[in-house]
């Protein structure tokens, strides 16, 4: 995406990024009228982004609104292992609760040799913990796509609904929204819409999203 793009309905432009996009200007990012960002954080028990502080404080003093992500793993990492984690690394930057937005990511890279009753255990645990230790009783967004959450979470498990959604669909004119969220009347908050923008201040693609104001 670049400042030509015209805004979709009355959506805000954001992106999220990780190590693979380098080093970011920021400031150029901000000026291409981006105004959201959430940068990847950590992955499992104990990885953390070797970009995310850089790009955590970058956007932030470029003015950006937004927050952070987690990779969530079903097996490799226990729920309260990743949870530590994701504490350690949120307190390096001076997380703001109720202001930053922490979500999780839940993909099937990484997480092939899962049942999709693991998932939705091992998610719900997650979401449970950082709820009641990390954001004062409120809900972690979670990142996903139609088809992984259908075919690769048994989310009618739990109730996953009070979580705000970050839904994946690409080259679609209108996300679908998963039954988790629809079956309550409810919308996706983020949109990753491309993997393929193009955003001054950064060399190669990055992940276009639109933000509802």
């Amino acid at each position: 995406m670049n400042c030509k793009e015209p805004i979709k309905h009355d959506y805000a432009r954001g992106i999220d990024v990780s190590r693979w996009q380098g080093d970011i200007d920021w400031a150029r990012v901000a000026a291409a009228g981006i105004t959201h960002a959430i940068a990847k954080m950590t992955e499992g028990g104990t990885y953390t982004d070797p970009k995310f502080v850089d790009n955590f404080q970058g956007m932030r003093a470029a003015g950006l609104k937004g927050g952070v992500y987690h990779y969530f793993r079903a097996l490799s990492s226990t729920p309260g292992q990743q949870l530590a984690n994701i504490q350690a690394r949120l307190a390096e930057v001076g997380f703001r609760v109720g202001e930053d937005i922490l979500a999780i990511d839940v993909e099937t890279q990484g997480n092939e040799g899962a049942s999709a009753d693991q998932m939705a255990d091992a998610l719900f645990e997650l979401v449970t913990l950082i709820r009641e230790s990390l954001l004062d009783g409120a809900y972690p967004y979670l990142y996903t796509s139609p088809s992984i959450w259908s075919n690769s979470v048994a989310w009618r498990k739990y109730d996953f609904s009070e979580c705000p959604l970050w839904i994946a669909h690409w080259d679609a004119a209108q996300p679908r929204v998963p039954e988790t969220w629809s079956n309550h009347g409810k919308r996706w908050q983020w949109w990753q819409h491309s993997s393929k923008g193009q955003v001054d201040g950064i060399q190669g693609a990055v992940d276009l999203d639109w933000v509802r104001r």
